[in-house]
């Protein structure tokens, strides 16, 4: 084979492949168009959504608060209540000294005989 048959072949060949203008137009709309979005693909993920959410919420709805028992120390001696925290600080709530706020040191006497 030579040169010119060569050309020639690869010009059939071009041909044959090569699609028409109508195709192309075709093709490239479809491709462009933009696509509606399907109605149940939308309804599926707004209730797995939903259903997220809520599982979430039932959860830490439902997970008990642990307080601690050794978290506060709550003693009551006659008509004065003593709460001592972790840190070391306490309160003392009689009704003299109702609302005083916090005290980090506490001097209590009780006498013999007393009953807490």
């Amino acid at each position: 084979m030579n040169t010119q048959d060569d050309n020639e072949l690869d010009e059939r060949m071009r041909a044959a492949f090569e699609p028409d203008a109508e195709s192309v137009d075709r093709v490239v709309s479809a491709a462009m168009r933009p696509r509606p979005r399907s109605p149940m693909r939308l309804r599926v993920a707004t209730a797995l959504a939903l259903a997220g959410v809520s599982g979430v919420a039932a959860i830490l709805w439902f997970l008990p608060t642990h307080v601690r028992a050794e978290s506060i120390r709550l003693e009551y001696v006659g008509n004065i209540a003593l709460i001592e925290f972790r840190d070391g600080s306490s309160w003392v709530v009689s009704p003299d000294t109702a609302n005083q706020g916090p005290t980090t040191h506490l001097n209590l006497i009780i006498l013999e005989g007393d009953k807490p």
